[in-house]
């Protein structure tokens, strides 16, 4: 009889969960049947024949306005395919080259490198994409400018030269490139790879000629340039910021596997002979790459993903065109579902892709460890010990002619920059007057943040209450500097952060007799990104780790659902996510529960950071011994009380470092909601420039803003870093 109450009771109640999961499914189904109905949406996909009627600027194939809808979503997901890859591409090599000056030997390089790594970690991707496109929109020369033929650089866009092959060209080209990968495969494209390579571009490059092809160069009229290739100021602005962003995170990658190889391996590559830069290709990078290809693919994946942000700066890739075939059709529903399946699709053939070339080398998903290799660059500098920098210098700054060379373009460079800086800020600036002053001198113009500081802080709130925004910012960085004393950490800073956001909602919202109320659509700014990374974090942990324990339960039907909705959400954008709550919720809900864009962000927010806890608590409990739970349950704990009192604690304490990064990642994707109308810190910051008088001056604007994400992010990892010495040291 025990032996079936204990198969009957975990069975009973996860069957009566599933039910009660289905009802709630049938519920809103039921509810999403009846609004299309009343409101005349036809469902299905027997749009995608009809005719767009919309043009797109940038396209691979030929397609027109009257083309169905189907063709221009052949065109996006092209247009998403060209930019993943050539981001995916440039951010490889970059972060390559910016790992290999970390571990320079040049104390000034590898210092800079860190500098960079830390600057571009720090700012949201979507603030830097805009002022890139700022940039290149505001700053470069406007069509019409240059008289000459040739290469051109624009505000419209980079012009090239185009090669215009026929079809015979393009076959000679696609079959020399055949030939170079079967020689690759074959004993003589492993002993001779670069010969192999060489040879194949020949041959591609003599087959071309002798096909006829044509070199097309633009030419310049009044108007802008004719002819050759243009790459519009979209598409560079989004290679730009995806390459960038992705770069930092790829070189702490490549440098963490470097390191992970064993020193004894380049000591005896050196014994044996071989230089440092043969050392490097043949004997460390082989080993490195074993570690490095699984994150390296997430990150990868993520390039895809961070794609969808053309969105925000028109560029017409996949998602951009799904919301123009939204707005011209309706079809919500049938949009969304094509941003899922697309992205997840993606991931999945990325995936199998990465994994299928780690496995043709024999590689493992785990890396080799070892010892560290440690450069020698790591010598601390004598900051106050003046008969030590001759030393010191030459042995970190002009150890060889090379290192001496080295050195001498990075102090030359800092001080040009350096000196052009100082100019900008302080020689050259405008310290008081008006918009016409600030256009007298060529610095910066600091009158501009006089006059919009509080617009880019508090955005739309109410002039007169704007004391209010304030203090609710006030509160929740007390909130955030008290996480860094360390006797709170636990279930007391759990309690002052609801506390502190609890207090902050009551400052803005007002009402209960006490404040005047205001609505939520006058909420923005600062006050708002911080809201939304805190609920977002606080609330997603308790959903992190249900799903943590679902994940790992041995009953199917648990494992499964919390599975399936944790892969689902981590292989979409989350401007996917984003689109469900603004576009598709109020189609689940009854006409007369009406609710602000901004709950149903945070709710998306929440879902969206729940998945990526969920993964980091999940290594946190799998980390942690059966045996502990097994002994907790021998001494009279219930298998409840053993994963809350033994299980858990030690759970988060490996996890805890993730949970803190994925706080980070939060703050920066809160720049997000703009896309979906929540007006955030970046979207007031755009407001702040959109006035004719102020419109050169975004420098200054991003410039504020983006100091005040650094320095959120900056505390967030200095507290990740706390974290992880603290926990090593009690380890």
């Amino acid at each position: 009889m025990t032996i079936v109450r204990r198969w009957l009771r975990p069975n009973v109640l996860q069957w009566a969960g599933l039910a009660a999961l289905a009802l709630i499914l049938y519920a809103l189904l039921s509810r999403l049947s009846d609004n299309l109905a009343d409101k005349n949406i036809r469902t299905g996909f027997a749009f995608l024949g009809d005719r767009a009627g919309f043009s797109i600027g940038e396209t691979l194939v030929t397609y027109g306005p009257g083309d169905s809808f189907g063709a221009a979503l052949f065109v996006g997901l092209l247009n998403t395919l060209l930019v993943s890859a050539l981001a995916i591409l440039i951010a490889t090599v970059l972060g390559f080259a910016i790992c290999l000056a970390r571990l320079s030997h040049n104390w000034l390089l590898a210092r800079l490198a860190g500098l960079y790594v830390e600057i571009v970690r720090n700012l949201p991707l979507l603030l830097q994409m805009f002022v890139w496109y700022a940039v290149l929109l505001f700053s470069l020369s406007p069509p019409g400018s240059f008289s000459e033929g040739g290469l051109g650089l624009d505000n419209r866009g980079l012009h090239l030269p185009a090669l215009t092959p026929s079809a015979i060209p393009f076959a000679a080209t696609a079959a020399s490139m055949l030939v170079w990968l079967i020689l690759r495969r074959t004993g003589l494209g492993q002993a001779r790879p670069r010969l192999v390579t060489i040879g194949s571009a020949l041959v591609a490059i003599v087959l071309l000629l002798i096909g006829g092809a044509e070199l097309e160069w633009p030419r310049s009229e009044r108007f802008g340039y004719v002819g050759g290739l243009s790459l519009s100021t979209e598409f560079l602005t989004l290679i730009l910021g995806l390459s960038i962003y992705t770069s930092a995170y790829l070189a702490e990658i490549f440098r963490a596997a470097i390191l992970a190889v064993p020193l004894g391996q380049r000591e005896a590559a050196i014994a044996l002979g071989l230089s440092s830069s043969e050392t490097m290709r043949r004997v460390i990078m082989p080993q490195a790459l074993r570690v490095a290809i699984p994150p390296m693919t997430s990150w990868h994946l993520n390039t895809v993903k961070n794609s969808s942000l053309g969105v925000a700066i028109g560029y017409p890739e996949f998602v951009s065109v799904v919301d123009t075939v939204i707005s011209q059709t309706g079809q919500a529903i049938e949009g969304v579902a094509l941003i899922v399946g697309t992205f997840l699709t993606l991931s999945l053939l990325l995936a199998f892709a990465a994994d299928r070339y780690a496995r043709s080398f024999g590689w493992t998903l785990t890396g080799q460890t070892g010892r560290q290799f440690v450069a020698e660059s790591s010598d601390p500098v004598p900051w106050l010990n003046s008969a030590g920098w001759g030393g010191w210098s030459k042995r970190n700054l002009f150890s060889s002619p090379r290192q001496s060379l080295l050195s001498s373009i990075v102090l030359l460079a800092m001080l040009v920059v350096t000196w052009k800086g100082a100019a900008w800020l302080v020689t050259e600036a405008t310290f008081a007057g008006s918009a016409a002053t600030c256009r007298i001198n060529d610095g910066a113009c600091w009158p501009f943040l006089r006059e919009n500081a509080t617009l880019i802080l508090f955005g739309t709130f109410p002039d007169d209450q704007q004391w209010r925004a304030a203090a609710a910012t006030i509160i929740l960085i007390i909130c955030l500097g008290m996480s860094f004393v360390g006797r709170l950490w636990g279930r007391g800073l759990a309690i002052i952060w609801i506390a502190g956001i609890v207090l902050s909602i009551m400052m803005l919202r007002g009402g209960f007799g006490l404040l005047a109320p205001v609505p939520m659509d006058k909420w923005s700014g600062l006050p708002v990104t911080l809201l939304l990374a805190s609920i977002a974090v606080l609330a997603a942990f308790p959903l992190a780790v249900c799903l943590a324990f679902a994940r790992q339960s041995k009953r199917p039907v648990r494992r499964r659902l919390a599975a399936g909705l944790i892969e689902l959400v981590r292989g979409i954008p989350l401007i996917g996510v984003l689109f469900l709550a603004a576009v598709m919720f109020p189609l689940f809900v009854p006409d007369w529960l009406t609710i602000d864009s901004l709950p149903r962000v945070q709710l998306a927010l929440v879902i969206f950071t729940s998945a990526y806890m969920a993964e980091a608590i999940r290594g946190g409990l799998i980390a942690v011994s059966q045996g502990q739970a097994e002994a907790a349950q021998a001494l009279g704990l219930s298998k409840w009380q053993a994963r809350r009192y033994v299980v858990l604690p030690q759970a988060l304490k490996v996890s805890l470092p993730a949970l803190v990064n994925t706080s980070i990642s939060e703050v920066k994707n809160t720049t997000l909601v703009l896309i979906v109308g929540v007006f955030d810190l970046l979207q007031t910051t755009r407001l702040s420039y959109v006035e004719a008088q102020w419109r050169p001056y975004f420098a200054e604007a991003y410039l504020f803003s983006g100091t005040i994400f650094f320095a959120i992010c900056f505390a967030l990892s200095r507290l990740a870093l706390k974290i992880e010495r603290k926990l090593s040291y009690e380890g």
